[in-house]
């Protein structure tokens, strides 16, 4: 990282992609304790498991985001995909990042083993609870050769002829449970992120940031147009898949 430094000294901010980076508290306060002389800006993955003192190290080596897989708000979703993490363990540790002044751009993933409209319900409550900065909503992709493949065949969850994504590369939902099908999963993640954005203190957050910094103003202007744009094609999808769905329903006498 010092190489790095004096090799690029205009770069502003370094970022660990590494889903383990902070896994043992030991060599993480270690490393961290090298990292601080150095000055350096840098963002990271991060287990909601970390404990207070590896975090505190983590900030002041520099450490400013932290990219977080909460995955589900959901008790028992988080132990049919065996976590390894509860509920309480996200709840301690966002509570300590927010002591700190770590920022987190929290991960959560709809159609997970077990899913329903309840649970979906927990999950969008527990993200608006924790509150972090900014969050991404995914829906769970079954890929072959994976434990979660092989569930949804043997159930006979996978939706037939389904795509994962759209022509421009944007996840669809191929999973589906009973009384939960693909195209409701896909449109909780839209209600997902309108619940979630479109609340006041959310709302304020962003338009503070957009005020004040041209860069962040440029930058949310491009992301919302993008993610607006992505909605319109969600949203067709679903009303197609709906449509076919009627059309193929047999007729009532």
């Amino acid at each position: 990282m010092a190489q790095a430094k004096e090799y690029w000294p205009n770069v502003k901010e370094f970022f660990f992609d590494d889903d383990t980076f902070n896994i043992q508290a030991a060599r993480t306060i270690e490393l961290c304790a090298k990292l601080k002389p150095l000055g350096l800006t840098w963002s990271c993955t991060s287990r909601v498991t970390t404990n207070y003192e590896t975090l505190k190290a983590m900030k002041e080596a520099g450490c400013r985001l932290l990219i977080v897989g909460y995955e589900s708000g959901d008790p028992q979703i988080l132990k049919n995909i065996k976590k390894g993490a509860t509920v309480e363990h996200a709840r301690e540790f966002t509570k300590n990042c927010h002591k700190l002044g770590l920022v987190i751009h929290g991960d959560f993933i709809l159609g997970l083993p077990g899913e329903t409209h309840q649970t979906i319900r927990n999950t969008i409550n527990f993200a608006k609870e924790l509150d972090v900065e900014t969050i991404q909503v995914s829906v769970a992709h079954a890929y072959p050769g994976t434990e979660l493949y092989d569930y949804a065949v043997k159930n006979g969850f996978m939706v037939s002829e389904s795509k994962m994504v759209d022509e421009g590369g944007h996840q669809l939902a191929h999973i589906q449970y009973p009384g939960l099908p693909a195209t409701e999963i896909l449109q909780a993640v839209h209600r997902f992120y309108d619940e979630y954005y479109f609340r006041p203190k959310a709302a304020f957050r962003i338009l503070k940031k957009a005020a004040f910094d041209s860069d962040d103003r440029k930058r949310l202007y491009k992301e919302a147009k993008a993610f607006l744009k992505t909605r319109a094609m969600r949203h067709k999808w679903v009303r197609e898949k709906q449509e076919a769905s009627t059309a193929a329903a047999p007729a009532k006498a």
